[in-house]
């Protein structure tokens, strides 16, 4: 079976227009490629050259060496690459000008601070400065301006493209010639053959697909005949694959059936074990505020205890002193000396009973508006300094007898809104953790000190204490940010 000659020319004239195209791309790929080749090798070139040169024409522009500046820059301008130097120095006693850069004189290429790269009219400018380490320092002693035209590249890229041309035309037209000797016998009929055979197995879904097959692609060893049972083995392969495909697709929405029920299930627990959560870290929180309030109680109770012992006893010699002055004034035994003491007895007894009653007083006041505010979340606006002195008079008794003193340096004009409740709770664990941990449960001295400091519209609330720190390096001062 030979190929029709309206096919040989079709595919001939395909291949030609395909060639033709071919070439016309290659040309201008190879270009491109070249032209970005042979750039990346003149920055490769002019790096080498300038990285050789650098170190000569430093060493000549520190000691003023013209003449070493310039037989480096005649160095440079011998590279393929460079077509132009300038070298100048920062003072201006060194300035000299090579190639095309023979006329340079914007003073704007001298101020460079790094190496610079730029395009002008038709080639690459690179400026560097050249920098002396003096006194453990970098200076810049000057600059070195390089320029490459791109007429060298354009003219080696010619020369380069036009051998590629001319070779692959001459290829081309050959493997032409030969590949219409080859269509024309083994290829054309085969093809058809193989087309058609694709369209009568293939057409439908693949579930649909028949098993055929093709004599006259049977006994067929080449190339057409390995596709041609390739096609075969894949198409089999199709159709067992949709087949376990459809397997598999009713299996796995059952599996996503059941997993999708067991995460609502898991989702469902979870909520409850966050709910239940939430309502433990409630309750802990509230015995942690009670256990502070007890602690704060049995504190406050003992400092309350001194002033009413006082009180009690001064009161006890008071009722004594008044039933021992009546018993006399009865038995008109009573004389000045003794009336007078007796009112000096209830002078001083009444002021020590006033002045520890206040103090009692005032312990109690303190102790009423902590504890409100450990069990309450409510706002309220306070005086902070003062508000501290009242939480550090609840806690009192902790340090009272210790070597250890507490400073309470906040601003007295500081007025806040906020949560007192949270502020007291910090507050007490700090000092409580300073006095147990710090200072070795209050027997070690020291001084616990809390101050403030305002940045940027931001208020600091500093604790600091002088007592021992997490490390096993002995004491530091430690600082905490509230």
């Amino acid at each position: 079976m030979t190929v029709h000659a309206s096919l040989a020319r079709r595919l001939l004239l395909f291949i030609t227009m395909g060639v033709a195209i071919a070439i016309l791309a290659t040309i201008l790929m190879q270009y491109s490629t070249l032209n970005r080749t042979m750039e990346g090798l003149r920055d490769q070139n002019v790096e080498a050259s300038l990285g050789n040169m650098l170190p000569l024409i430093q060493d000549s522009m520190w000691a003023f060496d013209d003449s070493g500046v310039t037989r480096a820059a005649n160095a440079l301008l011998r590279d393929p690459y460079i077509s132009g130097v300038a070298v100048r120095s920062a003072e201006g006693e060194i300035s000299l000008n090579l190639g095309d850069l023979n006329s340079l004189s914007d003073p704007d290429l001298t101020s460079v601070d790094a190496r610079t790269e730029w395009n002008d009219a038709g080639g690459l400018l690179i400026s560097t400065p050249v920098v002396h380490a003096f006194n453990n320092g970098e200076t810049t002693i000057g600059w070195i301006h390089l320029r490459s035209d791109d007429s060298l590249i354009d003219n080696q890229v010619r020369l380069v493209l036009g051998g590629v041309i001319v070779s692959a035309v001459l290829t081309i037209v050959l493997l032409l010639i030969g590949l219409y000797a080859l269509v024309d016998r083994i290829v054309a009929v085969p093809i058809k053959a193989f087309t058609g055979f694709v369209e009568r197995t293939s057409a439908g879904d693949v579930s649909t697909w028949i098993v055929q097959r093709e004599p006259s692609l049977e006994a067929r060893s080449d190339e057409i005949g390995r596709l041609y049972q390739s096609f075969n083995d894949q198409r089999d392969r199709l159709i067992k694959h949709e087949q376990e495909l459809l397997e598999y697709r009713t299996e796995l929405e059952t599996t996503v059936s059941e997993r999708t029920e067991a995460l609502q299930r898991s989702n469902t627990e979870l909520s409850e074990s966050l709910e239940k959560l939430k309502i433990a870290q409630v309750e802990l929180l509230q015995s942690e505020k009670l256990a502070s309030l007890g602690n704060l109680v049995s504190g406050v109770a003992h400092e309350v205890n001194t002033p009413l012992g006082v009180s009690i006893t001064a009161a006890s010699h008071l009722t004594s002193e008044a039933r021992q002055t009546q018993r006399d004034l009865e038995q008109e035994t009573l004389t000045k000396s003794d009336l007078e003491r007796f009112f000096r007895e209830c002078l001083e007894t009444g002021a020590l009973l006033s002045s520890n009653l206040d103090r009692a007083a005032q312990l109690i006041r303190s102790f009423k508006q902590v504890a409100v505010d450990q069990t309450s979340d409510e706002q309220r606006e306070i005086n902070l300094h003062v508000y501290i002195d009242e939480i550090l008079a609840s806690l009192k008794p902790k340090y009272k007898n210790t070597p250890v003193t507490v400073v309470n340096n906040i601003d007295p004009d500081i007025v806040l809104q906020l949560t007192p409740g949270a502020l007291a709770q910090i507050i007490t664990n700090l000092i409580i953790n300073s006095l147990l941990h710090g200072f070795d449960d209050s027997t070690r001295p020291g001084q616990i000190r809390l101050h403030n400091r305002i940045q940027k519209k931001t208020l600091e609330l500093i604790y600091e204490d002088d007592g021992e720190g997490m490390g096993r390096h002995g004491p530091r001062h430690s600082e905490a940010h509230v």
